[in-house]
């Protein structure tokens, strides 16, 4: 396997998979015992690899490691807590077939009552905000891709092994979503580590890509709150797309810097597209700006 420097060269969506690849791989996926997360990893099984599901849910995770084993590992951990991910990723170097970390998910997030936006007693002190939804989306995710790059160093770079992270976001990370601010922080700034890793992660033949859903049929919105976005006609993404993109991208190895968007298929007849936002057009003031950051960024780190 050997990384191409990244540039700007859309994903072309195949109509089929080539999933031979996977066979053998290891995959780590946070937030891996329920929704979307779960999906990723029974359809990683299905592909051959070996999951290790990592989640702060035991039962959730007990019942998943039951249902998918002998090919699944279930590892309790906190993705806020930097000890119980160093020993998540331990325990799936230990127990995978060629004790290897070859793909890492980060999936783990959360979204909820945001006290960023509640309007405090003006008459009162001010009161302190729970960041519990910037702690797990964006802290979890910035400590994910640390541990993953350190372990995908430690193997080789062969055709048994892959150096492949997908970071997790979500359609607010292009877009606003006005009284959930953490959770809109959390996911710009995932795009934002995205984006800054697939300029240096080459480097190392580490692949580095976004994976940005749109609304999905998934625990994390209630009954109500899918009943209210029907009532408007808003259309679905499905959890089989949100699959099925993590496998493309897993398995095909030129795959580098780019972030794909899970749409429904009404939008794109294979459920997913490359989003083609995170690179500057012609004739955009921003293209020069940012080759000038980028001839410079690195140098300026150094002399710092």
């Amino acid at each position: 396997m050997s990384v191409q420097e990244y540039e700007d060269r859309p994903v072309a969506i195949p109509s089929e998979l080539n999933l031979s690849s996977l066979s053998g791989k290891s995959v780590l996926i946070t937030g891996g015992a329920s929704g979307l997360g779960l999906a990723y990893a029974q359809a990683f099984v299905k592909a051959g690899a070996f999951v290790t599901i990592v989640d702060f849910n035991p039962q959730a995770g007990a019942s998943a490691e039951a249902d998918l084993a002998p090919n699944a590992m279930f590892v309790q951990c906190d993705v806020r807590k930097w000890e119980d991910l160093v020993a998540a990723f331990e325990k799936a170097v230990e127990a995978s077939p060629r004790h290897s970390v070859d793909v890492v998910i980060s999936n783990a997030g959360t979204i909820g009552a945001d006290d960023i936006y509640t309007l405090d007693d003006p008459a009162g002190p001010p009161v302190k905000p729970n960041l519990r939804t910037v702690d797990v989306n964006l802290y979890g995710t910035i400590y994910t891709a640390k541990l993953a790059m350190h372990y995908f160093r430690r193997q080789p770079v062969d055709t048994d092994h892959d150096r492949c992270l997908i970071i997790k976001g979500s359609i607010a990370a292009y877009a606003d979503q006005p009284g959930s601010p953490q959770y809109n922080i959390s996911k710009w700034g995932a795009r934002g580590l995205f984006r800054n890793l697939r300029r240096t992660s080459h480097r190392e033949n580490i692949r580095v890509n976004f994976v940005a859903p749109w609304y999905v049929r998934t625990p994390i919105l209630s009954a109500k709150i899918i009943d209210y976005l029907e009532g408007k006609g808003v259309k679905f993404a499905t959890v089989d797309d949100c699959a099925r993109a993590m496998l493309n991208i897993a398995s095909d190895p030129s795959i580098h810097g780019r972030s794909l968007g899970i749409v429904p298929r009404e939008e794109a007849p294979q459920g997913y597209v490359d989003l083609e936002h995170d690179d500057y057009q012609d004739g955009d003031f921003m293209k020069d700006w940012q080759k000038t950051v980028l001839a410079t960024a690195q140098s300026i780190v150094d002399l710092a």
